[in-house]
């Protein structure tokens, strides 16, 4: 199983840094190694909302569906993605801190059967891009406070 926690700081209140993180329609913004997302459903975010998601790996891209399973408003959101050969999970915690927020996500990936062999190879590869991904939120999270404060 692959995995990355990861905890930073950003200057975005907690209920805004909440909903951008909540709805991951977003992560095509912020994760390069997303070409695509979409909500299935519509409405609040609830458990039980799900989020079609293409990655791309190398020259092919990978549909996953992502699905709310925990949800504290404002505070807490885990979504989960499975199909027969993966399965992966996203564990996000917002918390106050100063006059922003400090983000902890806690991501892990794994494959299932006879591709679980690969996990190792594959811890490498989802580090770094996980490493990426993160970093982008943290930019897209740090320039959605900074246009707040320019309006």
């Amino acid at each position: 199983m692959a995995r990355i926690v990861e905890r930073f700081p950003v200057p975005t209140a907690p209920s805004a840094a909440f909903a951008y993180v909540a709805d991951f329609t977003n992560t095509r913004d912020w994760d390069p190694m997303i070409v695509a997302a979409s909500r299935q459903d519509a409405g609040p975010l609830r458990v039980g909302s799900a989020f079609d998601v293409t990655l791309r790996m190398g020259s092919r891209t990978i549909p996953l569906v992502y699905t709310i399973t925990e949800l504290q408003p404002d505070e807490h959101v885990v979504l989960e993605t499975s199909g027969s050969w993966y399965r992966g999970r996203d564990d996000v915690r917002i918390r106050p801190a100063g006059s922003g927020s400090e983000v902890r996500w806690d991501a892990t990936f794994a494959l299932r059967g006879p591709l679980a062999l690969l996990d190792p190879l594959l811890a490498v590869g989802f580090r770094r891009t996980a490493t990426l991904a993160v970093a982008g939120l943290r930019a897209a999270l740090s320039a959605s406070t900074d246009q707040e404060h320019d309006r």
